[in-house]
């Protein structure tokens, strides 16, 4: 069977345009109702304090943990020293959050690339790259506050197109961004070398052979290298993600297999929702391509480090293996796209004999229509509260519909006026989802008592401002009692507190 030939018309690109244009305006609305109805917590703040510090002349310096002053100390994401000079134009959360819905939708143009040029055919390449801005993970992963991660896949998508056409240079500028966005994208790409290596040999005997194969996994290993080693000289001995995981970090994660054999699956394996979400997890990956990627499983080796670390979370940490939300998917959802597109271009040139029948633009619509009812069925499922959760159907939390629905309290404003009456460089603790509302200083911290931001967030604030609605009541009692601090404010349950000693 041949593949269709490609068509003159140069429609196809500008349909693509328009997709992107349409996916950028709708998510910039929905990053604007979030922060507007206080749905974006505390790590929006975070990095745009590490931004702000450097617009300042402190390069990615933070406060809000204990563990490290600097981002440098915690995954050694450099991504965001380049969102600064766009910060220092537009000082706003909406800025940095355009810049990465931007560079997310972008994602769908080495998609469509990439389909053009493997299917022949612009308008399958069409559909795919609107199923690419469909992906439940890709949206709720972009619309989940400010992420690093969500940047460094649609980096890793130029990286592969412009890899996989030999222009080595272009794909050297792609990984290094993606490689900025997370450490361990050095080992995506180790095993992007690995998939060079076992699926073109022949391309050793060419000029740039062993660029093309050694490149991927010489930058990779480097880069991670020295981001475990910036990471030890910067951190004051802590882990960032190391609570998350099984045993405390992912090396202890698997050693507690061999070591402690019941412990380790006890801890990776727990019972009930924890479980079926693990066992669940995969094929939820798979679903919205209709398992296509399972036909080049050479590629499917790519995803087994992001993959890897997910599983290996601990079992309070569920966000990290659900396959539709949040964004620890976004170093998954690339080659599973990829692989879903070289999947389609096997099986109609060389289709088995159960599925001879199958066409080119049935597998393109199978997708697309996947994604689009997974799309829709779990934001219904999240505003009509239905819960599966125990059966493993991971809920979602940050779609569209859960913020188009969300409704604004009249008690708010009492919160916004108290916020008034701190100073603009008046280092402040405050509760969760309000640190949004304040603009950036050289003090602040989340006012609770968390592994991974300050476990003592009053210590060095000038202020504190808490919502007795949310904020755990034994610390604000433990900070009333300290004598320390004197009530200034209080409207509807909200608490401004001034030190006095």
């Amino acid at each position: 069977m041949t593949v269709v030939q490609p068509l003159k018309t140069k429609i196809q690109p500008i349909l693509l345009s328009g997709l992107i244009l349409v996916y950028l305006s709708a998510i910039c609305l929905l990053h604007w109702l979030r922060l507007a109805h206080l749905m974006d917590g505390f790590d929006l703040a975070f990095y745009r304090q590490a931004i702000w510090n450097t617009g300042q002349g402190h390069f990615l310096t933070v406060s809000g943990t204990d563990f490290s002053p600097s981002l440098l100390g915690t995954d050694v994401i450099l991504i965001y020293a380049l969102l600064a000079p766009f910060y220092w134009l537009i000082p706003s959360a909406m800025t940095l959050l355009v810049l990465e819905t931007l560079v997310v939708a972008a994602g769908a143009i080495p998609v469509y690339w990439l389909a053009r040029d493997r299917l022949k055919n612009r308008w399958w390449a069409l559909s795919l790259a609107a199923t690419y801005l469909l992906l439940p993970a890709v949206q709720n992963g972009n619309l989940y506050e400010l992420r690093e991660r969500m940047l460094g896949g649609s980096f890793l998508l130029f990286a592969f197109y412009w890899w996989q056409k030999g222009r080595l240079g272009w794909f050297a500028i792609a990984a290094i961004l993606a490689l900025c966005c997370r450490p361990e994208n050095g080992l995506v790409l180790i095993m992007l070398g690995v998939y060079g290596w076992l699926e073109d040999r022949h391309r050793l005997a060419e000029k740039a052979g062993w660029r093309y194969i050694a490149g991927p996994v010489i930058l990779g290993a480097v880069w991670l290298g020295l981001a475990l080693v910036i990471i030890s000289q910067v951190s004051r001995g802590g882990y960032a993600l190391g609570s998350t995981f099984a045993g405390g970090s992912p090396v202890a994660a698997i050693t507690t297999l061999f070591t402690n054999p019941g412990l380790g699956f006890q801890q990776l394996f727990p019972t009930g929702s924890a479980l079926w979400g693990k066992l669940l997890y995969i094929p939820f990956l798979l679903l919205p391509f209709g398992f296509l990627p399972l036909f080049q499983p050479r590629l499917l080796l790519i995803t087994l480090p992001p993959v890897g670390l997910n599983l290996l979370a601990g079992n309070r940490r569920d966000l990290q293996w659900n396959a539709f939300d949040y964004h620890y998917q976004a170093a998954v959802m690339p080659w599973l796209m990829v692989a879903t597109i070289f999947a389609i271009e096997r099986l109609i040139r060389k289709p088995p004999g159960w599925l001879a029948w199958v066409r080119g633009s049935q597998l393109v619509g199978l997708v697309l229509t996947l994604t689009l009812a997974i799309n829709l069925a779990t934001n219904l499922m999240s505003i009509a509260s239905l819960d599966l959760s125990k059966a493993g159907v991971p809920p979602v939390k940050n779609g569209w519909a859960k913020i188009l629905t969300a409704k604004t309290e009249p008690r708010w404003e009492s919160g916004r006026a108290l916020l008034k009456m701190v100073p603009e460089t008046g280092s402040l603790a405050i509760s969760n989802v309000w640190a949004n509302e304040v603009a950036p200083r050289s003090g602040l911290w989340y006012f609770a008592e968390r592994p991974l931001y300050s476990i003592h967030p009053a210590q060095d604030a000038q202020y504190i401002f808490s919502d007795l609605h949310s904020d755990d009541p034994q610390l604000i009692q433990k900070v009333m009692a300290s004598g320390d601090w004197q009530e200034i404010g209080r409207q509807n349950d909200y608490l401004l507190l001034k030190r006095i000693r």
